[in-house]
């Protein structure tokens, strides 16, 4: 592994330990490297963090992705792709703890958050017709109301942690199974009947 993976990964171990007020001295003694050798290969600790925002963007890009090229998308893959979410999300989970604060520090990550959240609209809202297609969703949904329903997925996945962390302080499975209860049931109305 070289040095760039071996830092990103520390970094990312050591905001989802401490927050983001690590150093790059922090994650270099880490390492056990010099300071300089870490600045080599990213300047500032906004570097790294923006380093792994666009990681996290394209796992999820990649999760996305695979849901939305299914001709036959079913409850059970509905379900895997919130487990697999959460798997994500908990893997970068610093970053939605402190997701405001990052967003103000680095308006940069703030500014592909919104253009990221206009493009998961249009995804989203594919995957919605395959599922109404297939029966599963409900077909006297207005536009509008889906339209809402891209927002609430945003709100719910990108703040449960933090609301998590104030209030039942789950770990691991257990969160990752609360979470993707918490997305089916936000699901449940959009559910035809047959």
């Amino acid at each position: 592994m070289d040095t760039k993976t071996r830092i990103l990964e520390s970094a990312l171990k050591l905001y989802n330990e401490k927050g983001i007020d690590a150093t790059t001295r922090h994650i270099a003694a880490g390492m056990g490297i010099s300071a300089g050798n870490l600045h080599y290969h990213f300047k500032h600790t906004d570097d790294i963090i923006i380093t792994l925002w666009d990681q996290l963007a394209t796992e999820f890009d990649q999760l996305v992705s695979r849901l939305g090229q299914a001709t036959e998308i079913s409850l059970d893959s509905l379900h895997s792709f919130y487990y697999q979410s959460f798997q994500t999300l908990y893997k970068y989970r610093f970053i939605f703890l402190h997701f405001v604060a990052i967003g103000i520090r680095i308006p940069t990550i703030q500014e592909h958050y919104r253009s990221l959240m206009q493009r998961r609209e249009k995804e989203f809202k594919a995957i919605f017709r395959i599922l109404i297609r297939n029966g599963i969703f409900r077909k006297d949904i207005p536009e509008a109301v889906w339209t809402a329903l891209v927002r609430q997925i945003f709100i719910v996945s990108d703040f449960w942690l933090s609301n998590n962390e104030l209030t039942d302080r789950l770990r691991d499975k257990e969160a990752a199974i609360a979470f993707t209860k918490q997305m089916e049931s936000m699901f449940f109305p959009y559910l035809s009947k047959s």
